[in-house]
Formats: C-alpha cells, sequence, structure tokens
C-alpha cells in the first residue's frame, strides 16, 4: 500500500465533503435516529466519502459512522466519522469535523481529519510526520505542548453516547471533578474529532474519552502519535483504533493524568 497516494485521495474526499457541509450547514435538517443526533447532511458527506473511497480503493472495505460495516480486525478497513461534532454543525459553531482513517490489522496506518469552517487539515501515516496544511501547497509539521506541570495544563474531555441508564455520563462527572482538582479548567467541547487537533497542534496537554467508537479516534490517535504525543486506553494499556477507552496526551504528562483518572469507577 502507497500510503502517501491514499492520503491524496482521502484528502481529496474529506475536503470535497466539507465543501457540501459549508454549503449546506445554514439550512440543515435533523433527522431522527435511534442512535444519535443525526442530520441529513451527515448522510451526504458520508456518501461523498465512500464513493471516492470506493472507487480509488475498490477492495478495502469501510466502517462508517452512519452507514455502518464490520469492525474488520484482519486487513484494511476504512474507518470514517462524515461529521464529528454533529450537535455544533446544527447549530452553526465551527468545532466539527470530518475523519479519514486506514487501519490495517486493528491499528491506524494513515489519517486525515478536515475541519471544514475552520479551513484545517490534518494528515499523518505510520510513515510520515504529522502535519498541517497552512495554505495552499504550504504545510507545517505539528508538535505537541511541552507542558510538565499538571496544574498548569489543561485537558478536555467527550461525553460519549449515554447509555447504560446513564452509568456512561457518570464515568465522565468523574473524571471532571478529579481533573478540576489538578489542572486548569477541563471542557467538553463536543467533538473528538476537532478536540483531540487541539492536543497535536499543542493547544492544550491532552484529552480524556471514557467511551469512543473507532470513527472518533482512528484518525486522530495516530496524528497525535506522530505529532509525538501518546496515546494509551484509560488503564494505561496500548491504544488500537478498536480500544474501548482513550487518553491521549503531550507525553510529558501522561502518567501523572494516569494517576488522576485511574481510580475512576469502572
Amino acid at each position: 500500500m502507497n500510503l502517501n497516494k491514499a492520503l491524496v485521495v482521502m484528502q481529496k474526499a474529506a475536503f470535497d465533503a466539507g465543501c457540501m457541509l459549508l454549503q449546506r450547514q445554514s439550512t440543515v435538517k435533523r433527522l431522527e435516529s435511534r442512535k444519535d443526533f443525526l442530520t441529513d447532511t451527515d448522510l451526504k458527506s458520508e456518501e461523498i466519502i465512500l464513493r471516492a473511497l470506493l472507487s480509488a480503493y475498490p477492495s478495502i472495505p469501510s466502517y462508517s459512522e452512519e452507514k455502518g460495516g464490520t469492525e474488520e480486525k484482519e486487513g484494511y478497513l476504512w474507518v470514517i466519522d462524515p461529521v464529528d461534532g454533529t450537535i455544533n454543525f446544527f447549530l452553526q459553531d465551527d468545532n466539527w469535523g470530518i475523519s479519514i482513517a486506514l487501519v490495517e490489522n486493528s491499528l491506524s496506518i494513515a489519517g486525515v481529519i478536515y475541519l471544514p469552517a475552520r479551513k484545517q487539515m490534518f494528515v499523518a501515516s505510520k510513515d510520515t510526520l504529522a502535519k498541517m496544511r497552512v495554505g495552499k501547497g504550504k504545510w507545517r509539521d505539528l508538535s505537541v505542548s511541552k507542558d510538565s506541570k499538571l496544574a498548569d495544563s489543561q485537558f478536555w474531555l467527550e461525553w460519549g453516547k449515554e447509555e447504560h441508564g446513564g452509568d456512561d455520563h457518570e464515568k465522565v462527572y468523574e473524571v471532571i471533578k478529579k481533573l478540576d482538582r489538578h489542572s486548569l479548567y477541563p471542557q467538553i467541547r463536543n467533538s473528538a474529532t476537532a478536540d483531540l487537533m487541539k492536543v497535536a497542534q499543542g493547544k492544550i496537554a491532552g484529552l480524556v474519552f471514557t467511551k469512543p467508537e473507532p470513527f472518533d479516534v482512528a484518525a486522530a490517535g495516530l496524528i497525535i502519535e506522530r505529532a509525538g504525543g501518546v496515546v494509551t486506553e484509560i488503564h494505561g494499556g496500548s491504544w488500537s483504533s478498536f480500544s474501548k477507552s482513550l487518553v491521549a496526551s503531550n507525553g510529558i504528562i501522561h502518567n501523572d493524568l494516569l494517576r488522576i483518572i485511574m481510580t475512576t469507577k469502572k
């Protein structure tokens, strides 16, 4: 697999979907959904991306937020979120994005994240460092923060879907309480794709996601790692695209961060 070629295809698919989303954001319609906040544009974005990937790589299956698919643990797999942060998109905010990852044997090997409202494109592969496009044909390397003191660092969190009678969100409340005692004003911005890029850019020191789905983190986790950061599961285990929890940080304060949150209710 030529990952540089794959990244070009992924970027074009994300950009085309992003252009459509920006054009339709002011007229977006919410749809009924049994599982999550959904709009008509989520489906259209997914259609654009899937069509582009299938055209270039007809033999690679996909696993996407709305259409679904199978969590293939062997071989290649596209993992796609056509709009992450749909509630923000619906409310005309700019904190939302598109995530496309190429996964091989459960590990992300190429990732593209595009934040259309901010005109920010992020890319990385297992063979290349993370970069951010800063202009037409111009890129800069990404680097995580150098924060070394928890008290001076900021960490964000994500809600995830509320299931199990509210227990899932109770875990988030517990983490917020712990981080509030040890760090600077923890926040929740409701888009893992966009928020994790703050870690990759060095804007915040880390992010905790107690219950992610692969679509939320498959591309972002790789980009953070290739920007010099560290990504693990919440109890310190190795992270993969299908991990059931995620802690991402600049690496310097990672062990301290884990110590704070590891006592959270399971």
